[in-house]
């Protein structure tokens, strides 16, 4: 006799959706958010005066209760899985990551957690769990449910009603309590089996191929989901349910329901994981980066974290959470371009730390941050208008090429690599008033970094010079100021060239 050899082993049933709400009210039920789910859909579900949540359970009492099925898997299931990873994993920092879950799951575990839920946590947190607590914003159904009266040999029916109402009939409400549910319980098998079967079911809701990645039991992965579940600060800085946040259109494959936050951050943690000299990856490779969780990645991590965390304090995203969209300060480049800003100046492993003016030990030496913050924003925001500068866009409004708000419609290698170069160059431009208005210390400023930004901006020429005017390995160079100091020149790049000292001497005599 032949049989199938099983990933998963599930044990199908039917009980009671009271049984299950009690269940879950019980926390007998929990969710495991840093790994194995998508976000819960609350918005979705409450828009509209609940109209998702109320169709969900107009549909569900009246006959699919028998078609949709509840997925679980027994929490000690997971707790094996992760001591069996702790037990295998030879690096102490994922090490680390491990016993942090294993001691939430013991916790859960203790507190009378018997399953984790792996697919029906709206169904049952935003639908069936407020209807029986009777705690729904919105009773009033689209169409009333139908009770056959056997006495009265009639068709009753109700209507814009909590379950705990008085005078709701005891006889109607358990009806309601019974209805048959199907439960789905899984004893044994691969947690990523578990993984792929979630991923399967779901075909309502299509999964892009990050979404389907984070929720693996992975180092970074549970990193990255940690913060976004339970951290305020991040949490105040992209939105989730409750908070607005404060970074415009996470919409599309940036949706928050769909983890946009989540996946914004894994990229930033590609591109500084190879010091921005490789983009912000693909949809493939930052996958991939995520399955491998390594301990370079996880470092990394570490540090967009402090980016983070940085930007959002300094904004004040907790108080400032419930801002419109109109005004939130933030775009998604924005928040990309301040990371790659703050890397240039503190990290020596940057692509252009060595050639950025301002370098900073530390993030907590730039003494004004919320105004050089609101500088940058202001800048971004006009380098991408073509009403403030339009010289940088053509025809049908479309951006020209080399410039910013050209490349910050890409994230590719070539983009990140002029984008930075854009920074940088913005960077040199305030570096003396920043100095002057005391937002950053005068030893945190070098200006002969500058000489590399201004060969750029020369095209490694020296202007002053005729005929072989390109620059030599061994050439010594000076900075000069095409309208004086003492005229009123400034140190912006744009009164900035990079020169032969003789030609400099020459110029220099004359004024």
């Amino acid at each position: 006799m032949l049989s199938i050899r099983k990933e998963v082993d599930i044990h199908p049933g039917l009980s009671t959706v009271g049984n299950l709400y009690q269940m879950a009210n019980q926390g007998k039920i929990v969710v495991v958010s840093e790994w194995l789910q998508r976000l819960q859909q609350s918005k979705k579900w409450r828009a509209k005066s609940g109209t998702k949540t109320k169709s969900f359970l107009y549909s569900f009492f009246t006959g699919s209760s028998d078609i949709t099925p509840f997925y679980f898997i027994e929490i000690g299931l997971l707790i094996q899985y992760v001591e069996s990873e702790i037990q295998k994993e030879t690096d102490n920092i994922r090490k680390i990551i491990f016993q942090d879950l294993l001691e939430k799951l013991l916790l859960d575990q203790s507190n009378n957690a018997e399953y984790v839920l792996l697919d029906g946590q709206n169904r049952l947190f935003e639908g069936i769990v407020p209807f029986f607590q009777g705690t729904l914003k919105n009773n009033s159904y689209k169409r009333p449910f139908h009770f056959f009266d056997d006495e009265k040999d009639e068709w009753v029916k109700y209507n814009d009603f909590k379950y705990t109402d008085i005078d709701l009939p005891q006889e109607v409400k358990e009806i309601f309590y019974n209805t048959r549910v199907v439960i789905a319980q899984g004893v044994a098998g691969s947690i990523d089996s578990y993984v792929d079967s979630i991923v399967d079911m779901n075909n309502g809701e299509p999964w892009t191929l990050f979404e389907s990645t984070i929720i693996r039991p992975k180092a970074l992965c549970y990193l990255i989901n940690k913060d976004i579940f339970r951290d305020p600060i991040i949490q105040a800085l992209f939105g989730n349910d409750e908070l607005e946040g404060s970074i415009r259109d996470m919409s599309g494959a940036y949706e928050i329901q769909k983890k946009g936050d989540a996946r914004m951050i894994a990229e930033l943690v590609y591109g500084l994981g190879h010091n921005f000299t490789s983009g912000l990856g693909s949809e493939e490779t930052v996958s991939n980066m995520l399955l491998d969780s390594d301990n370079h990645f996880v470092m990394a991590y570490d540090k967009v974290k402090k980016y983070l965390d940085f930007i959002s304090n300094t904004l004040k995203c907790l108080i400032n959470a419930n801002n419109g969209n109109t005004v939130k300060p933030l775009d998604k480049n924005a928040l990309r371009n301040l990371i790659m800003l703050f890397d240039m100046m503190v990290n020596p492993s940057n692509c252009y730390y060595r050639n950025c003016p301002i370098k900073v030990r530390t993030l907590s030496e730039i003494k004004q941050p919320h105004t050089i913050i609101e500088q940058f924003i202001r800048w971004h925001d006009e380098k991408n208008d073509k009403k403030a500068t339009p010289q940088d866009f053509g025809k049908n409004d479309k951006p020209k090429p080399d410039t910013y708000a050209f490349n910050n419609r890409g994230t590719n290698k070539d983009n990140i690599d002029e984008r930075l170069h854009f920074i940088n160059e913005w960077v040199a431009n305030n570096a003396e008033d920043w100095v002057v208005k005391s937002y950053i210390m005068s030893d945190s400023v070098n200006y002969r970094d500058y000489k590399i930004i201004l060969q750029k901006e020369n095209g490694y020429k020296d202007k002053y010079t005729k005929g072989n005017s390109k620059f030599g390995l061994r050439d010594s160079l000076h900075i000069d100021h095409v309208k004086p100091r003492k005229s009123g020149g400034t140190n912006e790049v744009d009164n900035l060239v990079v020169t032969r000292p003789k030609p400099n001497l020459i110029k220099s005599d004359r004024y």
